[in-house]
């Protein structure tokens, strides 16, 4: 499809329609390795009010990953007692994004 308000002017073509971010989140690399960590079941979320993202029991060194991920709607917390770290778990989109063949 072309724009041609005049005969005398060249017509163009339309830009194509953005896709909206919530079509399908655009993960990188780094976030596909978390989200693995999550689903083997290696990653928490520390009980300090800052909430770091602990992948084996060390801090993860994305400091935004965890909240984007959860953001995202690919990851989610599991409330634990407090004090205790919070269990993390991947939702439905993740595990279809990353094509893991487990369900929820």
């Amino acid at each position: 499809m072309t724009i041609s308000a005049d005969p005398a002017v060249p017509s163009r073509p339309l830009p194509r329609p953005r896709r909206s971010p919530e079509a399908r989140p655009a993960v990188s690399p780094r976030d596909r390795a978390v989200l693995l960590a999550v689903a083997a079941g290696r990653a928490t979320v520390s009980s300090d009010p800052g909430g770091a993202l602990l992948i084996d029991g060390q801090p993860c060194s994305d400091q935004f990953a965890g909240r984007r991920l959860v953001r995202a709607g690919l990851m989610r917390l599991v409330a634990e007692p407090p004090g205790r770290p919070s269990t993390t778990v991947l939702t439905a989109a993740a595990i279809a994004l990353l094509g893991l063949p487990i369900s929820v």
